[in-house]
C-alpha cells in the first residue's frame, strides 16, 4: 500500500502533465515515462521528489538501457529534465539533479522514403480495395482511409494533425486547410494542390451522404463507428495493405543506424524530401525557401525541418547538374581568358 509521501509523488507528477499539456505539449508518450519512473522510485524506497539526487538519475538511466535502445531512453530522460524544470520553477526541489546525466549518443536513424512509383502503387491498391466492398457503409470507410492518405502524402501532415481535422477547417474557396492548436498550440493555414481540394470535395460529398444523425457533425474524417478517426484506425490497415502488396518493411537496425519502417509518418519524410528536390528541379534558391517549408511543416525553426531533410541519390545528381551550372561557365571563362592572353 503506498504511503502519504509516495502518493505525493504521484499528485505531484500529475500535476506537471496538466500544466504541460495546457503549454500544448502533444508527446502520448511521457505519462508513460513518468509512470514508470515513479514504479522505480517506489522500488528505491524514494518517498519524495527532492530526495532524488544524480546517481540516482544515472543508475536509472543505466536500468533502461538494458531494454531499451538509446534513443527511447533519452526519451525518457527528456521528460525528467522538463519535469525537473517544472519543480524548480514551483520551488519543489534547490536544485536540477538531471544536469548530471549525460545524453546518449543518438543512433543515425534513416526513414523510409517512398518513391513515385510506390505511392502510386499505394494509391491504386486502395482504389482496388473500395471497389472489393459492396456495403455503403464500408465502402465510406475505406474512403475516408484513401483520402486521409492523400492528404498526408500531398502535404506533409502529421497524422495526429489528419485525424483532429475539422469540416470547418477546409476552406474550399481559398483552397487552403487550417490546422489548430497542433505541437505547443501552434496554428497554421496552408495552401492546398487542386489535386487533393479535388479529392477533399469529392469525400465531403459522400460523406454527407452517409452522415447520420449519430455522426461527429464537426470531424472531417469519421471512422466506422461514425465518430472522429483516430489514429490506430488509419495506421493498423494501412500496414495491413502494405503487408498484402509485399511491401511493408518493419523498423530494424544495423549497428549504430536505425532503419524506419514503411508506416504512415514516413509520409511526412518523403514530402520534404520530395519537395526538396521538386526545388533543386526548378532552380529555386533552396536556402530563401526553406523557412517556407518549415511554416507548412509546422515547425518554428528551420532545424528542426533539417530533420525531415535526407541526402538521397536524386537530389545528389540534382546538386552536382547545379554545381556544374554554375561552375563550369567560369571555368570556361577562365581558360578561354588564359589562352587568348597566351597567343597574344
Amino acid at each position: 500500500m503506498m504511503s502519504a509521501k509516495e502518493r505525493k509523488i504521484g499528485q505531484t507528477l500529475q500535476r506537471f502533465l496538466d500544466w504541460a499539456h495546457a503549454q500544448g505539449w502533444r508527446y502520448d508518450m511521457t505519462p508513460v515515462y513518468l509512470a514508470h519512473f515513479e514504479r522505480f522510485l517506489q522500488h528505491q524506497g524514494v518517498q519524495a521528489l527532492d530526495q532524488v539526487d544524480t546517481a540516482l538519475l544515472v543508475d536509472y538511466q543505466r536500468q533502461l538501457l538494458a531494454s531499451r535502445s538509446t534513443a527511447t531512453v533519452n526519451g525518457y530522460l527528456s521528460s525528467l529534465r522538463a519535469l525537473w524544470r517544472y519543480l524548480l520553477r514551483e520551488e519543489l526541489v534547490g536544485e536540477d539533479v538531471t544536469k548530471g546525466v549525460p545524453c546518449l549518443p543518438q543512433d543515425y536513424f534513416i526513414p523510409h522514403l517512398y518513391r513515385p512509383e510506390e505511392l502510386s502503387l499505394i494509391e491504386r491498391a486502395m482504389r482496388v480495395e473500395i471497389g472489393q466492398v459492396h456495403t455503403p457503409a464500408r465502402r465510406f470507410c475505406r474512403r475516408t482511409r484513401q483520402t486521409a492518405f492523400g492528404l498526408l502524402r500531398d502535404c506533409g501532415l502529421r497524422v495526429s494533425e489528419a485525424c483532429r481535422l475539422d469540416v470547418e477547417d477546409y476552406d474550399r474557396r481559398a483552397r487552403s486547410l487550417r490546422i489548430e492548436r497542433t505541437k505547443f498550440l501552434k496554428t497554421r493555414v496552408i495552401p492546398l494542390p487542386r489535386s487533393t481540394c479535388a479529392r477533399l470535395d469529392q469525400y465531403l460529398a459522400h460523406r454527407q451522404r452517409m452522415a447520420t444523425a449519430q455522426s461527429d457533425p464537426q470531424a472531417l474524417f469519421l471512422s466506422t463507428y461514425s465518430r472522429r478517426l483516430c489514429r490506430s484506425a488509419l495506421e493498423a490497415p494501412f500496414k495491413e495493405l502494405l503487408c498484402e502488396l509485399w511491401f511493408y518493411r518493419p523498423r530494424h537496425r544495423q549497428g549504430r543506424t536505425v532503419f524506419g519502417s514503411t508506416n504512415l509518418h514516413a509520409l511526412r519524410h518523403s514530402y520534404a524530401v520530395r519537395t526538396l528536390e521538386r526545388w533543386q528541379r526548378q532552380g529555386c534558391d533552396v536556402d530563401h525557401l526553406l523557412p517556407l517549408l518549415s511554416g507548412y511543416m509546422g515547425h518554428v525553426n528551420v532545424s528542426y525541418t533539417a530533420t525531415y531533410l535526407h541526402l538521397t541519390p536524386t537530389l545528389r545528381q540534382l546538386a552536382n547538374e547545379r554545381l556544374g551550372e554554375l561552375v563550369l561557365p567560369q571555368l570556361d571563362h577562365r581558360g578561354l581568358s588564359r589562352k587568348d592572353e597566351q597567343e597574344e
